[in-house]
């Protein structure tokens, strides 16, 4: 049995879950939240999140555990392309967005979600780091109706899980985000959520997100 170490709000908890709901594969949701305690660290190294367990043994970082999942079981659907240089594109589309627009990204909400301040300058440098990695962005997406192409891959689990949930959470400090000014995004998000896996997705981050934001109001 997989067990998915993780919690609905992280987007790389998201993108696993993603991944193995595409791949139609069992496995157990065990909402966790990231943790320095030395029995979480035995687990995942960085006390971070998601972390997956198979076999009494443990993965950490999702980029290695979605690609052990493709690796361990071939006989599923195909989320990487079988030709390498498209396998390696579908790779080099999720660092644009985790790397490029979810990194800068949080230098707004994470500090913005815990209620500290955020400094105007550092709101006009993660904005204009957010313009740069969206502009790259455009210039490689499909959307076709896929980001890739004609199938889903990876790279969807990746931004299905990572563009709405930083339009969301930057939205207080910058709205538009510009994310949004990416063209064909809402298109794209509305076919994502006409699916069971994203919509399952999506459900439980908005229902969790809404319940942070009442608890600290």
């Amino acid at each position: 049995m997989i067990r998915l170490y993780g919690y609905p709000i992280s987007n790389y908890s998201n993108k696993v879950k993603l991944f193995l709901l595409e791949k139609g594969l069992d496995f157990e949701e065990i909402r966790i939240p990231y943790s320095q305690d030395e029995e979480f660290l035995q687990k995942s190294p960085m006390g971070k999140i998601p972390f997956l367990e198979s076999d009494g043994r443990y993965l950490f970082e999702s980029g290695p555990i979605i690609q052990w999942i493709e690796d361990s079981f071939p006989e599923s659907k195909k989320l990487f392309p079988k030709d390498p240089f498209e396998a390696a594109f579908v790779r080099s589309m999720i660092v644009i967005i985790e790397n490029y627009i979810d990194l800068p990204a949080r230098k707004i909400y994470t500090p913005g979600l815990q209620r500290k301040p955020v400094p105007e300058e550092t709101i006009l440098e993660a904005k204009r780091e957010m313009e740069r990695g969206t502009a790259a962005l455009a210039r490689i997406v499909r959307f076709s109706p896929f980001i890739a192409g004609s199938e889903m891959t990876a790279a969807d689990c990746a931004a299905f899980a990572t563009l709405p949930l930083v339009i969301d959470n930057v939205s207080e400090w910058l709205s538009p985000c510009p994310v949004e000014n990416l063209p064909g995004l809402k298109q794209y998000l509305e076919m994502m959520n006409s699916l069971p896996g994203p919509a399952k997705v999506e459900k439980a981050r908005t229902t969790i997100m809404r319940a942070l934001r009442r608890s600290k109001k």
